[in-house]
């Protein structure tokens, strides 16, 4: 376990400069060129990568794709507008993609709008469905918060749309040299280790770990830090997960900085074969009694074929899993806006059905 810090990083250097700050985090690994979770993964050695493209390729739901298309509601932007009321909203966007109303601004977490989750627009993962809303008319946003370096998480063609409408992008250890080289002014960056926090227009913004890793291609492997984020105010706290396999830091997230009115939770794109990385439904419903969260909502699903099981096998097993274990569950169709503490009209049938079928 690592000691708890609590300044941020703010830098101005070159590239050498940089390495030589990242070198100085607990998180990373001087041996091993790169950072490290807490405890050991399974690496991703040529037979594993093979056995995983096998599994991909010959044993993937036939439903792993929508056949038909999936439930979108255009998003009422009015909650979000500058003279809306304050208090505690969101609605999905897709996958990781979240906007939320904290207080009286508003936020992003992973932004991807663009049709594929990959290096390029002509193949990889594509879309399900729309973003809720035309993007040109997007709220004014106070901060992005990015969870880590992934294509389905960091995505170029969508920071291309903010950089210069967002006052605030909020990252982990390593990604502001890549944000500064698509045009991202440098000093609207904040960078962040594991328990480092920083504040912005009257939030609070921790970066607590999550068991993970980072790349965009074969020669950058966990080169930048990956984190889950808590984001709160005086009123409400709201626990954001990132991508993670199921950890014992979900614990002690938990035990030091909960409960949470909203925990935001990983389900979806799991396998066995990857879940020291990526959680199991019932392991996402354990993270989430962990964190001591009040409401699961579901992330990371529903939107890009990730995986080998149907699209919407995370929400149907996180469902029952809840029902069983009486956990209070969100779970909106894709741009619904839902209030905290839930309002009469949030509690439509489509929040409280199975939608996905």
């Amino acid at each position: 376990m690592t000691s708890m810090m609590t300044s941020c990083t703010r830098f101005s250097g070159t590239t050498a400069e940089t390495q030589a700050r990242l070198e100085q985090s607990p998180q990373y690994s001087a041996e091993q060129g790169k950072f490290v979770n807490w405890q050991p993964v399974n690496q991703l050695s040529l037979s594993k990568i093979w056995d995983g493209m096998k599994e991909m390729l010959f044993n993937r739901d036939k439903e792993s794709v929508p056949v038909n298309p999936v439930p979108v509601r255009t998003l009422d932007l009015a909650p979000f507008a500058d003279d809306a009321p304050t208090g505690l909203r969101y609605a999905r966007l897709g996958h990781s993609t979240l906007l939320i109303r904290l207080g009286d601004k508003n936020w992003l977490t992973d932004p991807v709008f663009s049709e594929r989750a990959s290096p390029v627009q002509w193949m990889g993962p594509k879309r399900f469905h729309p973003v809720p809303l035309n993007l040109d008319q997007l709220p004014a946003i106070e901060g992005v918060i990015i969870s880590h370096n992934h294509y389905d998480h960091l995505d170029y063609g969508s920071i291309q749309l903010l950089k210069d409408r967002v006052g605030h992008f909020v990252v982990p250890l390593g990604i502001a040299d890549k944000l500064v080289n698509w045009g991202v002014a440098r000093h609207k960056i904040t960078e962040l280790d594991w328990w480092q926090q920083t504040r912005i227009a009257g939030i609070e913004l921790i970066a607590t770990p999550t068991q993970h890793f980072s790349g965009r291609g074969a020669f950058d492997s966990d080169k930048t830090l990956w984190a889950s984020w808590i984001i709160r105010d005086e009123q409400h706290s709201i626990y954001f997960s990132g991508d993670s396999g199921y950890f014992p830091g979900f614990r002690q997230i938990g035990d030091k900085y909960g409960p949470f009115d909203l925990a935001f939770m990983e389900c979806g794109a799991y396998n066995p074969q990857w879940a020291d990385v990526h959680m199991m439904p019932e392991e996402t419903l354990q993270a989430f009694k962990d964190v001591q969260g009040k409401v699961l909502v579901p992330i990371h699903n529903g939107t890009f074929d990730l995986s080998t099981h149907a699209w919407f096998d995370p929400m149907q097993q996180i469902s029952a899993l809840a029902q069983q274990h009486k956990i209070d569950l969100q779970l909106p169709v894709i741009g619904d806006v839902i209030n905290y503490p839930a309002s009469a009209s949030d509690n439509n049938a489509d929040n409280r059905s199975d939608w996905w079928h």
